[in-house]
């Protein structure tokens, strides 16, 4: 079992919080560091790995992702990692043991095993639960699979003691199995640190996108994420293709798709970056005016916030999670698949570009670091008291 643990000082009334993640995600970094800071609770982040604080190979991108922020620093930690059945007694012993240790737990999801039986642990030893996830409340299994996750998700919710929901269609998620208090924490990015570094970095539009053989008067769309056929990358080249020439498109990310994808930059104004880390993805935003996701399935879309806190106008599709809370009255809304739409929404998208960043930022107000903190906070606290 291994440990980060930085002092601190805490108030003896402080509420033990134990948020249990399945591995250090890039995204929940700030938000662990934030609770640390603000030292409203006595945090501990328990992983069940430590993939993403060490390179790994992401089946997504395709490639090995090292990231370029401290994954493990600014807040107190500890590994709970099981990597053989035969290691599973002992696993199950420690997290009993840590469990114990902590007023209020967070579980991430019940769709793995292992917070399945963190759930089962949690009512055993009587440690009160939230719920942290982006299930939405129209499932997308069907036959035996929706049977089954009906009743897992029936399961956990009905036994927690309360919920974090992300947006508008996660607190539908928990409103359908269970009148549980619920806690307003979305889903957020360091909204900040994407708005200055792109500010800095818009200066050198012109050049960057002259330097990629797209012409810097045109507007350009970007495309973040990984080029697989559910975030359907390859829409967002048929849309530009039909903008006959209105509209460039700087797609920043790899995978499957990619090969075919970069074989249209030829004949179309698109241009294939591959994967980009960090600390270098807010200068790329800034050189774009309007940010696609037409996914077929996303529970959320945290390259939304990213690309809004960086000014762009998002145009979405009808399945992106994050639709009616971050992009409905702001941007683009479109169904799944029809390239026709979305490419009439990116070049509508697109003229309005930079009237729309102060209503962006206003928007973005409520989906901040800060924000999902304090959820975090007053719902320990309630439940504490």
């Amino acid at each position: 079992m291994r440990h980060g643990r930085p002092s601190h000082g805490l108030a003896a009334s402080s509420p033990r919080l134990g948020v249990l993640a399945t591995h250090p995600i890039q995204y929940q970094v700030p938000l662990y560091q934030e609770l640390h800071r603000n030292a409203v609770v006595d945090l501990e982040v328990a992983f069940l790995s430590d993939q993403g604080a060490r390179p790994y190979l992401d089946p997504g991108f395709g490639v090995t992702v090292a990231w370029d922020i401290d994954m493990l620093g600014g807040y107190r930690w500890t590994l709970l990692e099981s990597e053989s059945p035969r290691a599973k007694a002992g696993w199950l012993f420690a997290l009993s043991s840590w469990l114990r240790r902590q007023d209020i737990v967070v579980l991430h999801g019940h769709a793995t095993p292992e917070m399945l039986l963190a759930t089962a642990a949690c009512r055993t030893l009587n440690v009160p639960y939230l719920l942290r996830g982006d299930s939405h409340p129209q499932p997308t299994a069907t036959g035996w699979r929706r049977v089954a996750r009906h009743a897992l998700a029936s399961f956990t919710v009905t036994g927690a003691a309360g919920a974090l929901p992300i947006g508008q269609l996660n607190a539908a998620f928990y409103d359908r199995y269970g009148r549980i208090p619920q806690f307003w924490a979305p889903y957020s990015v360091d909204n900040q640190r994407f708005h200055d570094m792109s500010d800095a970095a818009r200066c050198r539009r012109a050049e960057r996108l002259t330097s990629l053989g797209l012409d810097p008067q045109r507007p350009t769309v970007i495309f973040s994420g990984k080029l697989t056929p559910r975030k359907r990358p390859l829409d967002a080249v048929r849309a530009i293709e039909r903008c006959d020439g209105e509209l460039s498109l700087l797609v920043i990310g790899d995978g499957s798709l990619r090969e075919e994808m970069r074989q249209c930059e030829a004949r179309l104004p698109v241009r294939c970056l591959g994967f980009v880390n960090q600390a270098d993805l807010p200068s790329w935003y800034a050189i774009g005016d309007v940010l696609v996701l037409p996914s077929e399935g996303e529970p959320w879309g945290l390259v939304v916030n990213e690309g809004m806190a960086c000014g762009l106008v998002p145009v979405v599709s009808d399945a992106v999670g994050c639709a009616p809370d971050l992009v409905d009255g702001i941007g683009e809304i479109v169904p799944v698949g029809n390239i026709d739409q979305l490419a009439r929404a990116l070049v509508r998208a697109s003229r309005d570009a930079r009237s729309h960043r102060e209503i962006i930022r206003r928007r973005l107000e409520r989906y901040t670091i800060a924000e999902t903190a304090r959820g975090y906070e007053q719902a320990a606290l309630a439940l504490h008291r």
